[in-house]
């Protein structure tokens, strides 16, 4: 396993990408904003951030650990919290271009959300699950691995392969992360998020709430279990009793086949 602690430099931002999942064989080491403390019991423990999220949006946890901090700890870290499957294919590894991780068939970028999801980290479907994790993984390396005050972390290019030197392609909701290319979040648009073809309508009668997430209800004569996670949609839910009718707007996700309302119009 490689030592991976990395200060952001102009060398850095100047040197043209590498490939994606190929080795470099180059370590960068110096200091790194990754730091130490001595608890009560005068035992130094490593001290780490993991960052939670997309966008610009994430939950920060403290971790606290007497082991060395790596890339892999810390992506292990996140799966802890999250309760989301992120098999490594091989030692996340680094050169002047920036860092590569490679995400093993088994992890949940392919495999979609675990069926008890942790509800401090919900996701509606596997879009937003593969969003979720690529870019908490992508902040949390660099904001550990980097120096804000030698450099700016997001300047520190990091990309994503699974094995065999591949360019991660999950068909059923159409994203490809290139294997030549810095990940630089999904957009808009890409991999297949919820369009208005894909929300379907139905006239359903409520039978009762399975949980604070699930419905049951009659459609089209056969009991059917919806999911639901809108405030308005559960307000609504929570103010009925067996045998009321009601108009909604659900979706479909194709990998599970789990409906969740999305809408109750009436």
């Amino acid at each position: 396993m490689k030592k991976l602690i990395i200060i952001l430099s102009s060398a850095i931002i100047a040197v043209s990408v590498f490939s994606a999942c190929g080795k470099s064989g180059e370590n960068v080491s110096s200091s790194s904003p990754v730091s130490s403390q001595t608890s009560s019991d005068e035992t130094e423990k490593n001290e780490a951030v993991i960052y939670i999220g997309s966008g610009t949006d994430y939950k920060e946890s403290l971790v606290l650990t007497d082991e060395e901090i790596t890339p892999e700890l810390l992506i292990g870290k996140i799966s802890e919290f999250t309760g989301w499957n992120l098999d490594l294919a091989d030692d996340v590894t680094t050169g002047k271009g920036g860092m590569t991780v490679c995400f093993a068939k088994t992890s949940s970028i392919f495999t979609g959300p675990p069926e008890e999801q942790n509800e401090d980290y919900f996701v509606y479907d596997k879009r937003q699950l593969c969003q979720e994790i690529f870019d908490s993984v992508k902040h949390t390396l660099q904001y550990n691995f980097v120096d804000p005050k030698l450099g700016n972390p997001e300047e520190l290019n990091v990309y994503f392969c699974t094995e065999n030197n591949e360019p991660i392609t999950i068909d059923d909701i159409g994203i490809t992360i290139p294997l030549d290319e810095p990940y630089n979040g999904l957009e808009d648009g890409e991999g297949g998020g919820t369009s208005e073809q894909d929300i379907k309508t139905a006239q359903c009668k409520f039978e009762g709430l399975g949980d604070s997430h699930s419905v049951e209800v009659i459609l089209n004569g056969e009991v059917e279990v919806f999911q639901f996670y809108d405030e308005a949609v559960a307000e609504k839910l929570s103010s009925m009793t067996p045998g009321d009718m009601f108009s909604c707007e659900y979706t479909i996700d194709e990998n599970t086949s789990t409906k969740t309302l999305t809408k109750i119009t009436q």
